[in-house]
This record gives C-alpha cells, sequence and structure tokens, in this order.
C-alpha cells in the first residue's frame, strides 16, 4: 500500500509540540490525563495539516493503558462505539498559555503495571514495564532510527516504536503469510481485508487485527504484552527488527498496552476489551 522509502521523507517537517501544560498532569474528569498537540513546521505533503491534536491517556485497569490522540476540532471516524463498547475521550478545553516552556522535560503517568511518559517538544511518548523498567513501546526517534516522528494528516498517519533486538512478536492478521502469525523483519504487513480464499499466499483475508504480542526474554525471565491500534481504516506495518512502523490512511491512534506479563494473561486482557470467543453452535458440527 505504502512505499518503505516514504519513512525517510522529511519526517523531521512533522514535529508537534504538547502546548497545553495545565492539563499535565492533571486528571481529566474520567480520571486520565490530557493535553493539546500543535504542528510545529506546516507543510502539504501527504495533504494538509491537522494544525490542533487532543492527547487522551488513561489507565483503563491495573494491566491495560490507552493512549488516544484525535484531531481536537474535528470528529473523526473511529471504530464505533456501539459496536465496539469501550470509554470515550473527554474533549479538552484547548487553551494554549504560556506554560509551554515548562513543557520540556520528561513527565510520567504511572498506573498498577504500566508507565507513560512524554516528552513535550517534539512530542514523543513511551511506556514501560513497572516491576522492571522495560521500555515496551516507544515512539521518540534521535535521527539515527529507520522511521521518523509522529505524522498526523487527514489522510495519512504514521507512527513507530523501537524495539529491541530479541523481541519476537506475532500477530497483525488475517493474512496468509508464509511464516504464519510470527513477524520477520523486512516484511511489510498490509491490513485491508479482501475477503478472498486462504489458498492464496501473501493474501488479505476476511479479519483485520492491528494487534501484536511482543515475547522477550528478560534476564533469563519470560515476558509478554501486546499492543492493539484500534483503526479500520487501511494499513501497512513495516517491522525491521528493531523498530515497527504504521502507515495508515485514516482514522485516529487509538492505542491500548496490555502489560501480560504471560501470553494466557494477555489474551484474556485483549479479549476483556474486544469481547470473548464465541462458542460454536451445535449445527456447525455436523451430524454423524
Amino acid at each position: 500500500m505504502f512505499s518503505s522509502a516514504s519513512s525517510f521523507l522529511s519526517l523531521s517537517f512533522f514535529n508537534y509540540l504538547l502546548i497545553s501544560a495545565p492539563m499535565f498532569p492533571s486528571e481529566t474528569p474520567d480520571g486520565g490525563i490530557g493535553g493539546l498537540l500543535q504542528v510545529k513546521q506546516r507543510n502539504k505533503i501527504y495533504g494538509p495539516d491537522i494544525p490542533l491534536l487532543q492527547l487522551h491517556v488513561k489507565h483503563e485497569t491495573q494491566d491495560r493503558l490507552r493512549v488516544h490522540i484525535t484531531d481536537a476540532e474535528k470528529q473523526r471516524w473511529e471504530v464505533p462505539y456501539n459496536l465496539l463498547p469501550r470509554e470515550q475521550a473527554p474533549a479538552l478545553k484547548q487553551t494554549t498559555g504560556s506554560s509551554r516552556k515548562n513543557l520540556t522535560t520528561v513527565r510520567e503517568y504511572s498506573g498498577s503495571e504500566l508507565i507513560f511518559s512524554y516528552i513535550a517538544d517534539p512530542f514523543s511518548f513511551s511506556v514501560k514495564r513497572k516491576s522492571n523498567g522495560q521500555t515496551l513501546f516507544n515512539s521518540s526517534s534521535d535521527g539515527s532510527d529507520s522511521f521518523g516522528v509522529m505524522v498526523f494528516k487527514d489522510q495519512y498517519l504514521e507512527i513507530s516504536t523501537q524495539l529491541p533486538n530479541d523481541a519476537s512478536l506475532y500477530g497483525l492478521g488475517e493474512n496468509t503469510q508464509p511464516h504464519g502469525i510470527k513477524l520477520f523483519p523486512g516484511d511489510p504487513y498490509t491490513l485491508y481485508t479482501t475477503d478472498i480464499s486462504a489458498i492464496n499466499l501473501n493474501a488479505d483475508l476476511y479479519g483485520s487485527h492491528p494487534v501484536y504480542m511482543d515475547l522477550r526474554n528478560v534476564k533469563g525471565q519470560a515476558y509478554a504484552h501486546a499492543v492493539l491500534l484500534l483503526n479500520s481504516n487501511g494499513m501497512d506495518v513495516f517491522y525491521r527488527g528493531t523498530s515497527l512502523t504504521y502507515k495508515i490512511i485514516g482514522g485516529v491512534f487509538d492505542l491500548y498496552f496490555f502489560s501480560g506479563p504471560s501470553p494466557l494473561a494477555v489474551v484474556d486482557q485483549y479479549t476483556s476489551l474486544i469481547g470473548r470467543p464465541a462458542a460454536m453452535p451445535y449445527w456447525a458440527f455436523g451430524r454423524y
């Protein structure tokens, strides 16, 4: 869907700046935290800018963190809330006071299992495991990585995370990749449902599941976590071994982080949000 070369297309021009200091670290009405992101340098690459974004972060449960970023001024397409019941991010008061100069340090928002931290200028964020301090997601780029900063246009969104070399990723279905559900560096993963036969290799199938599970060995101890990008638009995901990049043709960033720490716990936490598998109807088993 997208060329991987577009990752290197002057993404420094897409920097956003966190500007609403009064909202950090103050709580929003639902118990989360929020703020406004303002584009630093306007450009027309990938279309017109969305100058002001709304950021909302909340520890929804002790093992689930949500990071929601959308247009602060206009409603955008999201997975309908009546189809997938979940909390709605509260609207923030758009204040851009002079306190932006105090937002140049890293700040944290800690929950029971996960820690959200951010850098205001240029805006980036990370999610860490509280028990061992390991970084699970980090959107910052120092210029030496194979990805740039966050992009949020009307019909093009891009966000990336750094990854350790020893991470093992599984997911991003539904497709017929020859490697199965394990992700391999260098393989592009396209989520664009087509409802075609599963006998075709390297093809998208009926469902779109923009979630991956990350298995890691930390000092001989096994850990698992998952990341869900709740976005129903078509997207390409590029996994390069040390980074993973989402390139999406619309919608919002609605990221959910599930702390695990075991694969079974991850599946339990994930299905508690999206719904449990339904039992097969008796008639579907046929007759003997």
